[in-house]
């Protein structure tokens, strides 16, 4: 299982670069020699391009070789594969802890306090009392890395389960409830296929509040994408392209989790919600829109904690009646 191990190998090391100020675009205002931290590299924006097209591949050869398996020997190595998805789901709760907003620099404990070197392995990882200099762009990297290693980690867990546990279209569903009737005096095993229901858990929205929500949501969304959204949530028309919200990607997260939580959105589970916000949502906060995984949702959603600082609206109940209010914002400490 050499691919495998390879695989896995690669997304649960973080090979740290130490690099001087004059590598940053950050404020430092001290000595020219400042030592930061880098992890741009293991990214898939800027110009390291290169680590997500090699993770792909991993990924590829990692499928190829678990299917060779027997069925026994994969559904082993896919209880694995989903402890290594639960582990990341702890490092988002963790890093959502100490996440910032606005914030240009951190704690030398950072890393450590997040749990990162106990979670993965980390490369090039000096002791916290070592003056090295830890900022929002670093954090930011760290975030998009693991983002881009979840991701793939997830498309290796579908591939393999969608093998296991085959889903039947309708047609076939139709198909084989005839052949049982035609059976029920038979012996015959059923199948373990998974019925089609293209509405299982698919996020509900309650018509009486949608025009408010949809009406808040104009300052965060390009025209055409706040149209495309408003088609998505009325009708559950899905939009060819994902939607970009324009601003810190927890206000998406937790304004979802407040509709969810007010039972404004009905009709599937919070893992559900994180799944469809996840398949149709980009957020930007520059010129570069930025993808939501589903342990980085789960952290936001499924979570007891509020760990969004800045919400871009409140659900209000007074007499068991709730009610959307948008949050006024401090435009002198924001940037959106």
């Amino acid at each position: 299982m050499q691919n495998l191990a390879t695989f896995l190998t690669r997304l649960q090391t973080f090979d740290l670069r130490i690099i001087t100020k004059g590598e940053l675009q950050n404020r430092i205002k001290e000595e020219e020699q400042k030592q930061a931290y880098s992890l741009v590299h293991e990214t898939q924006y800027y110009k390291s391009f290169t680590y997500k097209s090699e993770t792909r591949v991993l990924k590829d050869t990692a499928l190829i070789e678990l299917l060779s398996l027997n069925d026994i020997s994969i559904k082993r190595e896919l209880v694995q594969l989903k402890k290594l998805k639960e582990r990341f789901k702890l490092f988002w709760t963790n890093f959502q802890q100490s996440y910032r907003e606005l914030q240009t620099e951190y704690p030398r404990s950072y890393i450590f306090s997040i749990g990162l070197d106990h979670l993965f392995i980390v490369k090039n990882l000096q002791p916290d009392h070592i003056d090295i200099f830890i900022g929002d762009e670093f954090v930011e990297s760290l975030s998009d890395s693991v983002k881009l290693r979840e991701t793939f980690l997830n498309q290796l867990i579908n591939d393999v389960e969608g093998t296991l546990y085959p889903r039947e279209t309708f047609e076939e569903f139709n198909a084989r409830m005839k052949n049982q009737e035609s059976r029920k005096n038979t012996s015959e095993n059923v199948s373990t296929k998974i019925p089609y229901n293209e509405d299982a858990g698919m996020p509900k929205f309650s018509e009486q509040f949608t025009g408010d929500f949809l009406q808040l949501m104009k300052t965060y969304f390009s025209e055409a994408h706040h149209t495309l959204l408003s088609t998505l949530i009325n009708a559950n028309i899905q939009p060819e392209n994902q939607l970009i919200f324009r601003g810190n990607g927890n206000q998406l997260a937790d304004a979802f989790k407040q509709l969810y939580e007010a039972n404004l959105i009905v009709g599937c589970k919070k893992s559900d919600l994180e799944k469809w916000i996840a398949k149709h949502f980009l957020y930007a906060t520059g010129d570069v829109p930025k993808e939501y995984t589903e342990g980085w949702l789960s952290s936001i959603i499924s979570t007891d904690t509020k760990f969004c600082k800045s919400p871009i609206m409140e659900v209000r109940v007074k007499d068991k009646i709730p009610t959307i209010v948008p949050t006024v914002r401090n435009k002198k400490n924001s940037k959106y």
